[in-house]
């Protein structure tokens, strides 16, 4: 990876030269907006730069570039959130803690986790999966399958968990085994997020907005406890389009997997009638069907 990005970055630096006589920042900025021209367009607008400047440095590094090399931004701020978390993750040694890794997920994805937990936002489980709380349990000194200390365990703050958890694995998680614990603990799909990103889609969950821009048309928001989903559109998709209505063809995919559309309110709703957090595949089922909506209806067009 690191050969492939400096080849990257020596193309870049020769095309500059070839174009403008000179090598600058300008050109790093023009190859970004030909990768993804609607990704460039949404960065442009934000007066603040995407990641902080310990992010970046420590990204350039990762990369095996010097960490002044601001030539290698405009790549950088292309590249998927996931790998610039793990890049930034890197950074930290080869012993990551939980708070580091809560630090992680606020300067690359701007989700503040501390918070959750502390309002205990976020998944509302009966009992985490089978390697959470196996691991929660040794951490007690209690065997693996042994259940007396389970309900002292689900009493525990989700920092607590995840810090146990990343305790009894001797602080080693990579970074993908890092957002599938945040994701078991949190009900934060850190990935799913990444992959969100330029989608048009706004969410909101936990009380935070997670991914959010000027040109979303659709948001999907989730309650605190992530029980209950609404959809309904944006500002934006009523300037571009004169409507504020949902698509017929997205209401009729979401109502057929168990949504009610509130005419009234011009919104689909979507509460789990286990009264326990949405299953991810059915969150999944619900992002394909707008990702879709969007794909085939509106994409190139707004």
């Amino acid at each position: 990876m690191k050969n492939q990005f400096k080849k990257l970055i020596l193309l870049m630096l020769m095309t500059s030269v070839a174009l403008t006589g000179g090598v600058g920042s300008v050109f790093a900025q023009e190859a970004a907006s030909n990768a993804n021209p609607q990704a460039y367009e949404a960065q442009q607008i934000k007066e603040d730069a995407k990641y902080s400047k310990k992010v970046m440095k420590a990204v350039r590094v990762g990369l095996g570039v010097d960490e002044k090399f601001t030539q290698a931004d405009g790549v950088i701020e292309t590249m998927p959130k996931v790998e610039v978390m793990n890049y930034y993750l890197a950074s930290f040694g080869k012993k990551v803690k939980g708070q580091e890794v809560r630090l992680a997920v606020e300067e690359i994805f701007d989700i503040d986790l501390n918070y959750v937990s502390k309002m205990d936002y976020g998944s509302k489980l009966a009992i985490y999966p089978p390697a959470v709380m196996e691991s929660l349990r040794v951490s007690l000194n209690e065997e693996p399958k042994s259940t007396m200390q389970d309900a002292r365990i689900m009493d525990m703050t989700k920092n607590q968990v995840m810090d146990r958890y990343i305790k009894e694995r001797d602080y080693s998680l990579t970074g993908e085994e890092s957002r599938t614990l945040i994701n078991q603990i949190f009900g934060v799909n850190l990935s799913g997020i990444s992959n969100l990103e330029y989608m048009q889609i706004a969410v909101s969950s936990k009380g935070q907005w997670i991914v959010k821009s000027d040109s979303d048309l659709f948001v999907l928001e989730s309650s605190l406890d992530d029980v209950d989903v609404s959809i309904y559109t944006t500002p934006y998709f009523k300037s571009v389009t004169g409507s504020e209505g949902l698509p017929e063809s997205l209401k009729n995919k979401l109502v057929n997997i168990g949504f009610t559309y509130d005419e009234e309110a011009n919104l689909l709703y979507y509460k789990n009638p286990t009264g326990e957090s949405v299953p991810d595949a059915f969150k999944g089922q619900v992002m394909g069907i707008l990702i879709g909506t969007i794909m085939t209806e509106y994409k190139n067009r707004y």
